[in-house]
């Protein structure tokens, strides 16, 4: 907890958290060969870190819906489309990574 606490909030909700669960994600959807499990997953760690967050913060508050941020949202999609490409269509992954053959 003290490592979490440590860390600049901006650098967490920016940096850490987003590469962490859509990381996550995509991972599971490689391996499970299914593109909707990727943003499942991400969206089911981004709503937890939610709940962590704000019960840990802010401990005297109620929870409500607007414990949802946006994030809860625009990770799955990122996750939904980075998913489609890494199992649909890894051809062109491939491409763009791999360098082209010299003449």
């Amino acid at each position: 907890m003290k490592l979490i606490e440590s860390i600049d909030p901006v650098v967490m909700q920016l940096v850490i958290v987003p590469m962490v669960v859509i990381g996550i994600g995509l991972l599971l959807a490689i391996l499970t060969k299914r593109v909707y499990i990727g943003p499942i997953t991400t969206m089911v760690l981004t709503i937890s870190y939610n709940y962590w967050y704000f019960t840990s913060f802010f401990p005297n508050s109620e929870l409500s819906f607007t414990m949802i941020s946006s994030w809860c949202i625009i990770f799955p999609l990122i996750s939904l489309y980075l998913s489609w490409m890494a199992v649909l269509q890894p051809h062109i992954v491939k491409a763009f990574f791999l360098p082209d053959p010299k003449e």
